[in-house]
Formats: structure tokens, sequence, C-alpha cells
């Protein structure tokens, strides 16, 4: 078998392994596995799914080395050490929301070719869970993400010299998972986060009774129709603007710069391309998923960022973090540096 062959083989079975740990955390088989060891039968019993079904997918997932199937005449399962806290639903670091979002956004891909004739998004039907624990699904995935990666992206940030704010504005800021991380790192400082009502009730349940609830503001809205809240020196918008085109791109921008006091900063995180839009091989893959899930969603390069941000208002506009993940950032100020470097410090 020729090596281009042995290629194109490997991208035609991809699917098989997400699709199988997809549909058990979609039913949540691997939790009571965790809990206690359990044959397929009492699995069954548990979760209402078909006996013969789930002698089949418990084998797979024994053959992917995420189970471990006993020797018994009637064998017992269980997951594999080092998955726990993964599979874990009710664990803190929890992947399932992540491998249910990943599901959902197979049943966008596969109708690939469909969207490329139409030009339009491909609306599949909801999982086994229904849209509304689909969409809580994403809420929760974004944070799923976002714990392995916010320790590093913030000492990045400050190292940008970002974290010297008084006021947060995390838009679109989910759960909270960088709110959380950058009240931390300044003890004195102040967040507003504001999302979609189903997002801002995730993060009103993630911070009730914290030392942190009492220094975030919780914002229900939707950036493409409502103004923001005003009164913040620094505006988050992490892995947001992929979402939508340059006109939607510069609109927020501007809604975010009527939001900034003089001399705040905006941080924009996401993939940001080469002109040859290529590089990064992620960010390109990724431009695929919103072709597939949005009607306008893009991958931007730099220079595209930059006269998005200036056509709003912004100055002194920086890739100040760069990257080849979502991790790169792009940095501008509403006003002049001097405006900046004048601005109160956290106190």
């Amino acid at each position: 078998m020729s090596e281009t062959v042995k290629t194109l083989e490997g991208f035609s079975h991809s699917y098989q392994s997400i699709c199988i740990v997809g549909a058990a955390a979609e039913l949540d088989l691997f939790t009571p596995l965790i809990r206690s060891p359990l044959t397929a039968a009492g699995l069954t019993q548990l979760r209402g799914t078909d006996l013969r079904a789930t002698v089949m997918l418990l084998d797979a997932l024994a053959a992917l080395e995420i189970l471990h199937k006993s020797t018994d005449t009637e064998p017992v399962y269980r997951v594999q050490d080092g998955y726990h806290e993964l599979l874990d639903i009710d664990h803190p670091k929890t992947y399932i929301p992540m491998l249910r979002h990943r599901v959902n956004c197979i049943r966008q891909w596969v109708e690939l070719a469909r969207v490329l004739t139409t030009g339009k998004p491909h609306q599949p039907a909801a999982s086994i869970l229904g849209p509304a624990e689909d969409y809580r699904s994403f809420v929760l995935a974004m944070h799923a993400v976002g714990i392995n990666m916010v320790g590093g992206m913030v000492d990045a940030l400050g190292q940008a010299g970002c974290l010297t704010f008084r006021h947060l504005l995390d838009v679109g800021g989910a759960s909270g998972t960088y709110t959380l991380e950058m009240l931390r790192r300044l003890p004195c400082a102040q967040a507003t986060i504001f999302d979609l009502p189903p997002a801002i009730e995730e993060a009103r349940k993630r911070f009730a009774g914290t030392a942190y609830e009492p220094r975030i503001r919780f914002v229900a809205g939707d950036f493409y129709g409502d103004a923001l809240p005003a009164g913040c020196d620094f505006a988050w918008v992490s892995a947001i603007i992929h979402q939508f085109d340059r006109d939607h791109a510069r609109a927020l921008y501007a809604k975010i710069h009527r939001a900034l006091e003089p001399g705040g900063k905006i941080a924009v995180r996401d993939f940001v391309m080469q002109s040859c839009r290529t590089i990064p091989f992620d960010g390109a893959m990724f431009a695929i998923n919103m072709l597939a899930a949005t009607a306008r969603g893009m991958c931007y390069t730099y220079d595209e960022i930059r006269e998005d941000l200036e056509a709003a208002g912004f100055t002194a506009v920086s890739y100040a973090i760069p990257a080849d993940t979502m991790g790169a950032v792009v940095t501008a100020v509403k006003g002049s540096v001097h405006q900046m470097a004048q601005a109160p410090s956290p106190v």
C-alpha cells in the first residue's frame, strides 16, 4: 500500500473513534464505570440502553484502551486509570461536555458538501440530549478546554502588560474561566461577564458562594444586538471573532470601544492566520468548522484584525502574543498610548 493510500485510509477512518467515545459521553456511560466496575447488563439497567448495542460499544471502548474488560465469564468493565477525572461528568475537570460538543460538530461537518453548494451552514438535528443541553455542552466545553490553558494564557497576558486593569469586561465569557483566573491574579480588580442568558446562568452557578462572587457583575445579553456594559478598562474577547465576518467584527469592536474607559485596552484571542491562510494548520481546519457551523464565520489574519480594530477607533494595535494555536492574542488601545500610560493601576 502506497503512503498516499495509507494517508487517505487514515483520513477515512478518523471519524470512528470520536463517534464511539462521543456516544458514550452523550449517554454518560463512563461515570457509573468510574464509581464501580459493571457488567454490560448492569450498565444497561442504569442507562436504559440496548444490551447488544451496549456490549459492542463497551468492547470497542476497551479496544481503544479507554475501558478495561475483565476475563470473567460475564465480563465487567471499568474506566482505565488516567481517565477518571476527564470522564467523570461530576468532576470539575470533566471533558465530557467537549466530547459531546465534538459529536455535535460532526453532525454539521458530515454535510460539508451541501454547505459548499448552498453557501449556508447545515442545521443538524439535536443530539439525544436535546437542543438546550447541546448548548449547555458547548458552554461547558469551552470551560473544559479553557482550564487546561488558562494558566499559561494569563501568564502570557501578564508578560504582555495586560494585567493592569481595574475592571475586566469578559465579552462572551461563558462560565467565567478566564475571569476567575484574572481575578485571582488581581485581588483588587472587578469584572463583568457578558454573554447569552444560558451561559450567564452557568457563570452564576460557578461563582455562587465563592469569594469572587461579590467582585463580578453578571450581564445577560446578545452582543449582536445589545450594547455592552460600560465602565471597564480591559476587554477580553476570547475565541469570539471567528463566529462572524469582518463587518460584524468591526461592529463588535466599535461596541467594545464605546464601553471602554479612555486609555483602556482590548485583547483579542483567536487563531491568527498567515496571509496564505494555510498556516497555522489548526487554524485552516478550524476555518472549516466555522464554514460548517456559521453563516459568515472565518479565521482572520493579523492585518485583517488590525484594520478592523483601527476602523473601530482603536490605536497601538499589536500582535502581543504570537502563537500557532487559538492562544494568539492581538491587543489595541482606546485613545493614545499616552492615555493608556496615564490610566490608574489597580489598587
